[in-house]
């Protein structure tokens, strides 16, 4: 458990925040590129604490402002996207991507006034088929290039916003017995509730394996991030779950597939939820000329929160732990020892910047970004045949964080004709170190 101040200080993200300040030395996705058109060519949003309004003009140059005119504070989200910029609806005013006011219409013939006039921008970048945005100091680095946006194929993209931090949708990645029991066990009962038997057995199809009852969970720290391992049912270490693993990029995102799940950080208590996907084009198909994106509702029809298809179930779990998770009273297990890494990760990294230093996964080198190729277990990459690609033989690194769990299965009940087993887990043990060499003692009540 946390103290109330470690908390706040990992959950806390406006500006001037410890969390805050790390968080701004990202890139964050806010919006999918096709959302800013002829019909729409504004977008009110909140990022970090501050509200902003993002445009694209008549030339389709982007651009990220504060949502206030200098002149007499009326919004730009109702201005007008012209050549050069946004002109304000109220008095005319234009302002360019840059923050400069580069027309006042009033004002008198030559007048310097206009040059004497700013309004906060952020840089702003596309990137497939997702709009980025950069909040921190100059010069602004890279935007990452990881494979799945980079890649040439059909993507889409869609968007949840949810009223919880965060970070408690995070650390669900560096949880990785969740699946079996939000997904396999919780989903499974939620499905065969709510949906028809195919779709019921569709969903089991695709949980099955990855449900399977754990054995052993590990994370090896990258360059950029965590490698997740765990070994599930009768798996060895031969198998990609280990020995290719499962990344998750420093310090919101997740990858699933061939695709990306960011934790965009809106303030203290809502995060927006942005899922991009990726495939190989199939021979002879049509290259897209836009990225599909769509904003979905955290509710049903019956104001009842979705929970009918495994990211779904996973905004459950985070938004049904509160606004903000209270910390200063959860009890840590065996299972946990990803996430009590994780934190301490967030705490060492977040020292870094105030030190004046750049902290793990900042990008900064050309060649080095064209493509940022990812291990990720069972999936086939673009130019090979097999599965896992280039990492096909890839041997891994001692995990810095592992623990061995029991396994021990037992069983539930049938729900309409459809099995579910689950596992109970005991602690046979577990160990952690650093890169360094040093040891890591976790705090867990487990352990203590």
């Amino acid at each position: 458990m946390l103290t109330l101040e470690q908390n706040e200080k990992l959950t806390q993200v406006g500006p001037g925040t410890p969390m805050g300040e790390l968080m701004r030395r990202y890139w964050h996705p806010v919006a999918g590129s096709i959302q800013l058109n002829a019909e729409n060519p504004t977008k009110e949003i909140r990022l970090l604490g501050e509200d902003l309004v993002i445009y694209r003009d008549a030339k389709g140059t982007l651009g990220c402002i504060e949502p206030s005119c200098a002149h007499r504070k009326a919004s730009l989200a109702y201005g007008i996207p012209e050549e050069n910029g946004i002109r304000c609806a109220y008095h005319g005013w234009v302002f360019n991507e840059t923050g400069a006011c580069v027309d006042q219409p009033s004002e008198p013939e030559g007048s310097k006034f206009k040059e004497k006039v700013r309004i906060k921008s952020y840089p702003i970048e596309e990137l497939g088929g997702l709009i980025f945005i950069y909040m921190g100091p100059q010069p602004a680095p890279l935007l990452p290039r990881w494979d799945v946006l980079a890649w040439e194929g059909y993507k889409d993209a869609w968007s949840v916003l949810l009223p919880c931090n965060w970070l408690q949708c995070q650390e669900n990645s560096l949880d990785p017995l969740h699946f079996q029991w939000l997904h396999r066990y919780w989903g499974g009962w939620s499905i065969a509730r709510l949906k028809p038997p195919e779709e019921r057995d569709a969903f089991f199809a695709n949980v099955a394996a990855r449900g399977a009852d754990h054995k052993k969970i590990g994370f090896e720290i990258t360059d950029y991030g965590v490698i997740k391992r765990r070994l599930v049912g009768n798996e060895t270490e031969e198998d990609e779950h280990w020995r290719i693993g499962h990344p998750i990029l420093f310090p919101n995102i997740l990858r699933v597939g061939h695709g990306l799940e960011f934790r965009v950080p809106v303030d203290d208590t809502h995060t927006l939820h942005i899922v991009t996907n990726y495939r190989q084009y199939d021979t002879g198909e049509t290259p897209m000329e836009n990225v599909p994106f769509e904003e979905r509702s955290l509710h049903d029809e019956h104001g009842r929160l979705v929970r009918d298809y495994v990211p779904a179930q996973d905004a459950v779990a985070w938004v049904i732990q509160g606004p903000i998770m209270d910390r200063t009273t959860e009890r840590l297990g065996m299972t946990d020892v990803g996430i009590i890494m994780f934190r301490r990760m967030l705490q060492e990294q977040m020292d870094v910047v105030e030190a004046g230093g750049e902290p793990l996964n900042v990008h900064r080198n050309p060649d080095e970004n064209e493509v940022i190729v990812l291990p990720c277990e069972n999936y086939l990459y673009p130019g090979y045949e097999e599965v896992g690609g280039p990492f096909k033989n890839y041997k891994p690194g001692i995990p810095d964080v592992e623990a061995m769990l029991s396994g021990a299965g037992v069983e539930r009940e049938e729900w309409a004709g459809v099995e579910a087993k689950t596992a109970i887990w005991g602690s046979q043990g577990g160990s952690g170190h650093w890169n360094n060499g040093t040891n890591y003692n976790y705090s867990s009540d487990e352990n203590s």
